[in-house]
């Protein structure tokens, strides 16, 4: 087939997840899964989604609406993306996705659980390099030497958020830059907070990249109004 493909984080996919359950605060992505429908987008679902719904109540509407949107497949496990990453040396989208997920396995962060905790000095470009060379180590097993796109993006994206004294830690923030390393080098379209979009933005990965609040929602739905071509790019599958 020949789609192209987006993924929404958690968030995103909460709020179109309310609306499908009869949640009128959430109406504009209730306009977003609607003009989505008459597309034909490839949205998988991820090991990230299982890992933060915890068979909690929203689960029936993520099968609801993943069950329309992601065409069979699944995105992988995050370990797995990055370690065909390094096998083949290239982006594939058949090292990004698959046909065997389910709602039942979710997302394991070892051996990176604790990366939001470490701290880090120097500037931009030092605190890059010495987050690069971690995470290289931490992966060596699954990637030897090989650099990957999983470690570049992810690299950059932990740098620009320890440059952000400001920002109070949050649960979510390891899965969210966990989720942003695996699927940037393969959708054309990442549905995300405003933090992450910036921070993807910050690395020259911000294309294609939108964060949930509502004037950006807008300018999504009019990308995908009827009538309007939005596929393009390299990442249709």
């Amino acid at each position: 087939m020949n789609r192209s493909l987006m993924y929404l984080d958690q968030n995103y996919a909460s709020r179109i997840s309310k609306f499908l359950i009869g949640d009128d605060g959430h109406a504009h992505f209730g306009l977003l899964h609607d003009v989505l429908t008459q597309s034909d987008i490839c949205i998988p679902p991820s090991p990230f989604h299982v890992l933060e719904l915890l068979d909690g109540y929203l689960k029936p509407s993520f099968q609801q609406l993943y069950g329309h949107f992601s065409r069979g497949y699944w995105v992988r496990h995050w370990q797995d993306v990055v370690k065909r990453q390094a096998i083949h040396q290239r982006v594939d989208i058949e090292d990004f996705l698959t046909t065997e997920g389910d709602w039942e396995s979710a997302a394991e962060t070892a051996p990176l659980t604790d990366i939001v905790t470490l701290a880090w000095n120097g500037s931009f470009v030092e605190r890059k390099h010495a987050i690069t060379t971690m995470l290289q180590q931490r992966l060596q097993p699954l990637i030897g030497e090989v650099e990957t796109p999983f470690v570049r993006i992810l690299s950059g994206l932990l740098t620009f958020r320890s440059l952000n004294e400001e920002r109070q830690a949050r649960d979510s923030d390891l899965i969210d830059l966990l989720m942003a390393a695996t699927v940037r080098p393969y959708v054309q379209w990442l549905c995300t907070d405003r933090f992450m979009r910036e921070g993807l933005e910050k690395i020259g990965e911000g294309e294609g990249v939108f964060s949930g609040r509502r004037q950006e929602v807008h300018v999504l739905i009019q990308r995908f109004a009827p009538g309007t071509s939005s596929v393009g790019g390299a990442h249709g599958v």
